[in-house]
């Protein structure tokens, strides 16, 4: 078995940025729960619940290293915590057959439909929590629209810096809504993605699709009219309400008007483009 270490060389990481009294950052990318679900020697079978709580319980532990980490450095109060994701639950689509040797674990996304690589709602409702004590009010809880782009701008105001303004950013400063001085998000929805294509929009409580996939392999279907869901009262995104709700669509649409508009003004960075990047002057 090929073991990956990652939470030893943070933690020494950790300590060794705290005991020079440096500012550090560090990504954290854990390959658990992704496909080939295989806990390590120390949770196999830990929890007598099979491998997706073994799973569980070893990610929970090892971030529990790391904040226990940060504590003993003494560094906590100075040091923003962020735990997330980038999509939903890795389900393959009912009645595959799986010739690994390894069977998938199937994880579940609750009420919401779809996988990752899909543009429903089970792909794109993620876990989010960030600590940082004595700024971010502890047991503080939302459910406005955030997304894992605005961590950048929100990180840099976090630390007295700003983005640059002569390229467009798609994230959005969250620092005063995370900081509890202000009640809602800093953004209204998001552009629904997959891969370069735009598959639609999602605004408050209501998605917008011109396109939909069900499952990670499964085809794209292509719509003449929109479908519209209302996701407070259809989480499982089955029923397109376009009428009597055009009004949700004109809501919806402006932002991706301003989105594309953008990419006007700011061409698209070709793949390869030497970093840094630098603009080309106007």
């Amino acid at each position: 078995m090929v073991r990956i270490r990652l939470t030893a060389p943070a933690i020494e990481f950790i300590e060794a940025k705290s005991a020079e009294d440096a500012p550090f950052f560090i990504y954290l990318a854990y390959t658990q729960t992704h496909y080939p679900n295989i806990a390590s020697e120390e949770f196999e079978g830990a929890t007598g619940n099979g491998v997706w709580a073994d799973i569980l319980l070893q990610t929970d532990s090892y971030i529990g290293r790391i904040v226990d980490a940060i504590e003993a450095a003494g560094v906590s109060d100075d040091t923003v915590v962020i735990f997330t994701a980038d999509n939903g639950p890795e389900a393959l689509p009912v009645g595959n057959a799986n010739v690994s040797p390894v069977p998938a674990v199937h994880g579940t996304a609750g009420p919401w439909r779809g996988t990752l690589f899909t543009s429903l709602e089970g792909s794109m409702r993620v876990p989010f929590a960030i600590k940082w004590p004595g700024k971010i009010p502890t047991g503080s809880e939302s459910n406005d629209v955030v997304h894992s782009m605005d961590l950048y701008p929100t990180l840099a105001a976090f630390a007295g810096g700003k983005v640059p303004d002569d390229r467009a950013f798609d994230g959005v400063d969250q620092s005063k809504f995370f900081l509890g001085d202000q009640p809602n998000s800093n953004r209204e929805g998001v552009i629904v993605y997959m891969g370069e294509q735009i598959f639609g929009v999602k605004w408050k409580d209501w998605k917008v699709l011109f396109k939909e996939n069900t499952t990670a392999f499964g085809a794209t279907e292509s719509f003449d009219t929109p479908r519209v869901y209302n996701l407070l009262n259809d989480p499982h995104e089955r029923e397109s309400v376009l009428f009597p709700h055009t009004w949700a669509v004109e809501k919806a649409l402006p932002q991706l008007q301003e989105h594309i508009a953008t990419f006007e003004e700011y061409p698209p960075i070709p793949p390869g483009t030497p970093d840094p990047y630098e603009p080309p002057k106007n």
